[in-house]
C-alpha cells in the first residue's frame, strides 16, 4: 500500500491524501512513464514540427501572393484589351476619314483585332510594345490627314441618310445574289431597312441635280429604285437616294447638312420598307460607286478589312447621264 500526501501552503488546511494499492500504483507508474517517453519524443521531435509549422505558413503567404498576382495581371490585361479596342476604332476611324479625302492608307493600316488568348506576362509586354508602335502610327497618320488640304468640309459626305439607331443594313457594298433575279449581281451602294415614313436627311450640303422616277434611258436595273433623289456635292461627288415614299426637295435647290430630302418608302420591287444609298466619284474619265459605308462616320457599318481591301466594281457599272 502506497500512500500520496499533498500539503497546502496554508497550514490550517489538513494535507490530502490517496493510498494506492500495488495496481493503481503500477498504472499510475505506467502514465508516468509514458508521459515522460512523449515529452523526450517531443524535445527530439521539435524542430522538425518547428520547420514544417514554418513551412507550412511560407506556403500559405506564397498562395496568396500569387493569387494576388494573377488578379494584379487579370486587372492590367482587361485594362490593355479595353485601350487596344479604342486604338482599334480610332484607327478605323482614321482610316474613314482617309478614304473619304481619297488620301492613301499606310500598309496594314488600320490592324485587325484578333481574338484574345490567354497570354502570359511576356506575351502581354509584347504586346504593350506593339501597341504603342501602332500609337505612333496613327498619331502620324492623323498629323498627315490634319496637313492634307481637303475642300469644303461641309459638302464632304460624312454622316447616316437616316437616324443609324432606327436603321438596320440589307445589304452592303460589293457582290452579292440579287433578290429579284437570284443571279449574281454588284451591288453598288447600301441598302438600309427604316420604317415607312423615316426622314431621309442630306449626308452633307450640295445641289440637288435629280428628283423623281427613274429615267427609262437610265436601264431597267435603275428603275427598281422607284423615286430617287441626287445630290450634287461638288464636281467630283454624288450620293443618290432609291425607294424614297415622299420626296421633299426640287431639282436645283442647294440642300444643308441634315435638311430633309424626302422618307424612306416600298414600291412593288422593293415590298419591305428601305433606303437605297450609293455613293459615286469622278475620276476624271467614268464615275464609279465607293462603299458607302466609308462616308458614314456616324455608324459602325464596316471593319478594318474592308476599309484596307474594298470591293472593285466591275467595268460597265456607271452612273446614268441623268443623275450626273
Amino acid at each position: 500500500m502506497t500512500e500520496i500526501r499533498f500539503h497546502s501552503r496554508d497550514p490550517r488546511r489538513k494535507p490530502r491524501a490517496w493510498k494506492l494499492d500495488e495496481r493503481a500504483g503500477r498504472v499510475a507508474a505506467a502514465i508516468l512513464v509514458l508521459a515522460g517517453t512523449l515529452v523526450a519524443i517531443g524535445l527530439f521531435g521539435a524542430p522538425d514540427l518547428v520547420t514544417y509549422v514554418v513551412r507550412s505558413a511560407e506556403r500559405i503567404a506564397l498562395r496568396v501572393g500569387t493569387q494576388r498576382g494573377l488578379l494584379a495581371f487579370d486587372s492590367v490585361r482587361l485594362r490593355f484589351e479595353r485601350l487596344e479596342k479604342r486604338v482599334a476604332a480610332d484607327e478605323l476611324f482614321l482610316a474613314r476619314v482617309a478614304a473619304v479625302l481619297s488620301l492613301p492608307l499606310p500598309a496594314t493600316f488600320p490592324e485587325q483585332v484578333l481574338p484574345a488568348e490567354e497570354a502570359t506576362t511576356t506575351d502581354l509586354e509584347v504586346e504593350v510594345h506593339r501597341l504603342g508602335r501602332r500609337l505612333r502610327a496613327m498619331e502620324t497618320f492623323r498629323r498627315r490627314i490634319a496637313a492634307a488640304r481637303t475642300p469644303d468640309p461641309a459638302w464632304i459626305p460624312s454622316r447616316s441618310p437616316v437616324e443609324p439607331s432606327s436603321a438596320v443594313p440589307l445589304s452592303v457594298f460589293g457582290p452579292r445574289i440579287s433578290p429579284l433575279t437570284h443571279r449574281p449581281e454588284f451591288h453598288a451602294g447600301l441598302a438600309l431597312a427604316a420604317l415607312a415614313g423615316t426622314p431621309v436627311l442630306a449626308p452633307a450640303g450640295g445641289r440637288v441635280v435629280f428628283t423623281g422616277h427613274v429615267p427609262g434611258s437610265a436601264g431597267a436595273a435603275w428603275r427598281t429604285f422607284g423615286n430617287v433623289v441626287v445630290l450634287a456635292h461638288g464636281a467630283q461627288t454624288r450620293t443618290l437616294f432609291g425607294y424614297l415614299g415622299s420626296v421633299r426637295v426640287k431639282r436645283g435647290q442647294t440642300v444643308r447638312r441634315g435638311e430633309a430630302l424626302g422618307t424612306v418608302g416600298t414600291n412593288r420591287f422593293s415590298p419591305t420598307p428601305q433606303l437605297h444609298y450609293g455613293v459615286w466619284k469622278y475620276d476624271g474619265r467614268n464615275w464609279r460607286p465607293v462603299d458607302p459605308r466609308l462616308y458614314v462616320l456616324d455608324a459602325d457599318w464596316i471593319t478594318a478589312p474592308e476599309v484596307r481591301d474594298p470591293p472593285e466594281p466591275p467595268p460597265g457599272v456607271e452612273l446614268p447621264a441623268a443623275f450626273r
